[in-house]
Order: structure tokens, then sequence, then C-alpha cells
């Protein structure tokens, strides 16, 4: 039984689903197939069912999750107690974060902290929430970030590090140009673009238009990507409502406003394993997220603050 072969069982445990297994641990798939065919074969059991078309834990598999978790722990936990007596500022740190989180908000932290512990290897993954928590738990991240409220999980340490604002996206020349803000009675009928059901940025729309108001916008059509609402918006295809930071590299001409409406902003939650012995590293980059990331929260409300001023 080795660590790694844990480490990809964690992931499949997790996903329970190998392809995404692989992109979430960086392998291939044949790889992660591999790993767990010889930890079965090693403990003289299957850990997975194979046999229906989805992929279900044995109750074997089951009991083992815990104990990979505390082993993987321990692990850590004797790596950060060796380097704190050795007074090491060395090491890896493997950060997860949302598309829109990742190109905005942590260039700076990382660029800064890079400069200041020269001799820590920094590794960005860029996944949706889910996968973002769920590498976070099974320990293939160190910390990630996401946005909407904290999830209650007692193996992941959450803490919201900042409120990002929200606007609304309108095309060239819409009817609400020059505005300096903008509500939910300004929108009623108006098409919107969103993303799928369950994803966290539809979850915006739905606080910021509850289904039992009257005056809820229509919905124009799902999809995939931030990026591409943001394109169909500039093309004339409806509005959206988005983070601030989505706007802030926006050279297409857009309509810009501040919402002023139900749920004006989404919590920016950081996230990490907890640890007997937390690492000093770890524990020096959850420091720097939390300045860096209030510094730009002051600078934003700054900003909101000029924008809503008459």
């Amino acid at each position: 039984m080795e660590l790694r072969q844990l480490k990809t069982f964690l992931a499949v445990a997790s996903t329970l689903n190998f392809t995404r297994a692989a992109e979430q641990l960086h392998l291939a798939q044949s790889s992660v197939t591999e790993q767990i065919q010889t930890l079965e074969s090693d403990l003289g059991t299957a850990l997975f069912d194979r046999s229906r078309r989805k992929l279900q834990m044995t109750e074997a598999g089951r009991r083992l999750i815990d104990y990979a978790r505390d082993v993987l722990c321990l692990v850590d936990e004797a790596r950060a107690s060796v380097a704190d007596a050795a007074g090491l500022h060395a090491g890896a740190l493997t950060i997860g974060a949302l598309e829109t989180l990742a190109v905005s908000r942590l260039p700076p932290l990382l660029t800064a902290f890079g400069q200041t512990h020269p001799m820590v290897e920094l590794q960005l993954k860029v996944e949706g929430s889910g996968a973002l928590r769920g590498a976070v738990r099974n320990g293939a991240m160190d910390v990630c970030f996401r946005f909407g409220e904290p999830a209650a999980d007692p193996d992941v340490e959450n803490e919201v590090v900042a409120l990002e604002p929200l606007v609304i996206i309108a095309p060239p020349g819409h009817r609400l140009a020059g505005r300096d803000a903008a509500e939910l009675a300004d929108f009623a009928g108006e098409a919107f673009l969103v993303t799928g059901e369950g994803c966290v940025y539809r979850q915006m729309f739905e606080d910021a238009f509850p289904p039992d108001r009257p005056g809820r916008p229509r919905l124009a059509g799902e999809f995939g990507s931030i990026t591409a609402i943001r394109r169909l918006v500039q093309s004339g295809l409806g509005c959206a409502i988005v983070p601030a930071l989505v706007t802030l590299d926006a050279s297409e001409d857009l309509v810009i406003l501040p919402w002023t409406g139900n749920a004006g902003s989404v919590p920016v939650v950081m996230s990490w394993r907890p640890r007997r012995v937390q690492p000093q590293v770890l524990d020096a980059f959850l420091n720097a997220a939390r300045q860096s990331l209030r510094v730009l929260r002051s600078s934003d409300d700054r900003l909101q603050r000029e924008a809503l001023s008459p």
C-alpha cells in the first residue's frame, strides 16, 4: 500500500469517476486505473463496484476512506513537524480556484508570496466548486478559493476572506446605459443568460432574482462558461449578473451596472484541511491570502462607493 495509491483512491472515491479523478490528479486515466487495481490486489478485495453503469463504492472501499485520510494527514503532519523543527520554509503548495478567481484575484497573491518564499513551489489548478472541495478534502489540494457560502464539513476549514460585489452586464446601447446602478424592478421580463443549475454562478442569479418575487427576468438560455456569457451579452443576446471581477479585463463594449438589489455581493471562501500540526508554509500562505484579498476588497469597496455617488 503506497501513499500515492491512497491519494488516487480518495480522488476516485470523491468523484466516483476514473476520468474526473485523473483530471483532478493530472494523471493519465490508465495510471489511475492501474493504481486502484494494484491497491485492490494488495488488499485482496475490490474497493469499487464496476458492474453497474455508475461506479459505486464497496463496503471495503467505504471503510478504507477514513483510514486513507488519516494516514495521509499523519504524513503531512510529520513533514510539517520536521520542517518546523528545522526552521524550513520550503516545500510545495497546490492551490485550487475557480477560473475567474484564478485569473483575476490570485496572480498578485501568488507573485508576492513567490517573491517572499522563493523556496516554495506553487501549483495552481483551475476546477469547479465541487471538484475544489473534493480535492481539498482528499488532500489533492492544500487550499482552494471559490464563491458561495461556506459549507459545513468536519474535514475542511472554511473562511470567508472577501465579499465580491455583483454587477449587471448588459449589451451596448442598453436602455439602462448611463444609470449609476440597477435593482430588481429594472429587469422585469428582461432576457438573462445563466449557467446551468447547480453552478455557483447560477445561484447568484437565483439569489438576486428569487422565483417568488415579481419582476423576475426571463431566462434566455443556459451556458457553461462565464466567458461565453460575457461575449454573448456583448453581442446583444441578453443581460447577466456576475461578480465584478469578471469585468476587470473586459475590453469589449459592455454596459456595467452595480447591483443594488437582493444579494448584492457573493462571499469568496478560502478552504483547507485542518491538521494538528499546520505546515509553516501553508500557514504563511493562508495569512498572505487574508491580507491580499482584504486589500483588494477595500479597493473594490472604494470603487463601488465612488460609482454609486451622485
